[in-house]
C-alpha cells in the first residue's frame, strides 16, 4: 500500500497576524462573490491563497469551484492556492467540481496537480527544492507510513465483518485484505495473458513479486495465483522478495520456500535491486540471466518516492518487450482527484524510464467498500473504481 499525495501542513488561524488573517478572509469572500479582477488585486497585495476557513476547512479554491469558473481557478492556482488542500471531510476543490459535474474546472485542478507534482520531483532530483512546496506524502512515523516501523511491527491475521480474511498491523491498519482478491486475479491475468512463455506449450514465465501476498487466502494470494495460472504452464522461475520477519515465518509455515522453482530473497527490495552486486545476483538466478517476464510490486508503508525509485530499476530487470510490470495502485485512493493526479504522475515517470502504460478500470461495489473497513483504524481505499496499470518497455516505434 503506497501513501497518497498530501498537501503540506497549514498554519493555524491563531498563528496568522491580524492583517494577514483579514486579507485571507477577504480572499475567501472574493472567491465566493467577487470578480476575477478583485481576486487578482487581492492576490497581488499578498492575500494568502492557501488559507482554509475554520468552519468547513474550505479554501478559496473550494469556493471558486462552486462558481464553475475556470478562470477564477487558474488565477487562484497561479496565486498560490493549494490544489490538493482537503476540507474537514477530506475533499479537495476537485471533488466540488465532480459533485457539480464540472469536467472543465476539474481538469484545471487536475492538470495543476500533475504540473506541480512533476515540478516538485524535477527540483528534488536537481537538489533545488526549497522545502516550501508540496510533497507526495506527509511525514508519518507510524507503522502505516514508515517502512522501518512496519518491519518492526507485529501483524495479526483475522476475519473482517465482510467474512474475508485480512492482515492488520499493530496499530490496526489494514496491510492486506480479502477484498483485494479479484483485483489481484486481474493483475496476474493481464501480466501473463499475452506473454509467449505463459501460453499452452510455453516454457513458463519468470516472475518477480515484491512483497509476499501474506497468504490471506492461500488459493488466492498473489504468489499462488502466479503459481497456478488458469491456462498455460506454471512459472519456471519465481522470485519473491519479502522483508517482514513475521511474514517470512508465515511463508515457511505455508511451505512457500519449498514451492517448485521458487526463490525467496529475504530483505527489502532496495537491498536486492539498488545494490549493483546484489542486482547481479538477483538476475543471475533467472533462467535467461537477463530479468523477469512479469514483475509485480506491492509493498506496505512505502511512499511514492520509493515506487519512483523502483521505476528506475525496471529497465534493468524486465526481460524484453514481452515482459510486463504492474503494481498495487493505492496512490491516494481515498480521494478521486488525488488518485487521478497520482496515476498521471506515475505514468509520466514510467514513460521517463522508457515504459508505455495501459490502464484498466475495475469497478468496486459500494457494499464492499463499506463492510470491509469496520474495525480497521486507517482506511486506504474509498473510491468506486480501481485503475490497474500494465506497463512494458516501449518499442522503438512507440
Amino acid at each position: 500500500m503506497t501513501s497518497p499525495i498530501q498537501s503540506s501542513d497549514r498554519d493555524n488561524e491563531e498563528d496568522l497576524p491580524s492583517d494577514l488573517l483579514s486579507a485571507a478572509e477577504a480572499l475567501i469572500h472574493a472567491a465566493k462573490y467577487e470578480s476575477l479582477t478583485v481576486i487578482q488585486q487581492l492576490l497581488a497585495s499578498g492575500a494568502p491563497a492557501w488559507y482554509q476557513d475554520p468552519d468547513l476547512g474550505w479554501s478559496c479554491l473550494h469556493y471558486a469551484a462552486e462558481r464553475r469558473d475556470p478562470e477564477l481557478l487558474r488565477a487562484l492556482l497561479k496565486g498560490g492556492a493549494v490544489w490538493n488542500a482537503v476540507d474537514l471531510w477530506g475533499q479537495t476543490a476537485g471533488e466540488v467540481c465532480i459533485s457539480l459535474g464540472d469536467q472543465e474546472c476539474w481538469e484545471v485542478i487536475r492538470n495543476e496537480g500533475v504540473r506541480s507534482e512533476m515540478l516538485h520531483h524535477i527540483l528534488k532530483d536537481a537538489g533545488q527544492e526549497n522545502g516550501t512546496g508540496l510533497t507526495l506524502r506527509e511525514r508519518d512515523d507510524t507503522s502505516a507510513g514508515n517502512n522501518d516501523e512496519f518491519l518492526k511491527s507485529e501483524l495479526r491475521w483475522e476475519l473482517g465483518e465482510d467474512g474475508k480474511e485480512r492482515v492488520l498491523d499493530a496499530d490496526g491498519n489494514g496491510v492486506m485484505m480479502g477484498w483485494e482478491e479479484p483485483l489481484m486475479q486481474e493483475h496476474v491475468r493481464l501480466m501473463t495473458v499475452h506473454h509467449p512463455d505463459a501460453q499452452i506449450g510455453g516454457e513458463g514465465m519468470s516472475i518477480l513479486n515484491i512483497g509476499y501476498g501474506l497468504g490471506i487466502v492461500i488459493d488466492n494470494q498473489i504468489d499462488r495465483l502466479f503459481q497456478d495460472p488458469p491456462t498455460g504452464p506454471a512459472p519456471r522461475h519465481h522470485t519473491i522478495i519479502e522483508a517482514h520477519p513475521q511474514v517470512l515465518a508465515h511463508m515457511r509455515e505455508q511451505g512457500v520456500y519449498q514451492w517448485p522453482n521458487v526463490r525467496v530473497l529475504e530483505g527489502r527490495w532496495q537491498d536486492w535491486l539498488l545494490d549493483l552486486e546484489k542486482l547481479g545476483e538477483t538476475l543471475a538466478g533467472t533462467p535467461s540471466g537477463m530479468g523477469f517476464g512479469a514483475v509485480f510490486m506491492d509493498t506496505f508503508a512505502e511512499g511514492y518516492e520509493e515506487l519512483k525509485k523502483f521505476f528506475d530499476v525496471l529497465p534493468d530487470i524486465l526481460d524484453g518487450e514481452d515482459a510486463r510490470f504492474s503494481f498495487w495502485n493505492g496512490l491516494g485512493a481515498t480521494n478521486a482527484t488525488i488518485y487521478s493526479v497520482s496515476c498521471n504522475v506515475a505514468e509520466l515517470h514510467m514513460e521517463d524510464v522508457g515504459l508505455s502504460v495501459e490502464w484498466h478500470d475495475i469497478f468496486i461495489p459500494e457494499s464492499q467498500r463499506e463492510e470491509v473497513w469496520r474495525g480497521v483504524k486507517r482506511k486506504y481505499w474509498d473510491l468506486p473504481g480501481y485503475r490497474l496499470p500494465i506497463a512494458q518497455m516501449a518499442s522503438p516505434s512507440q
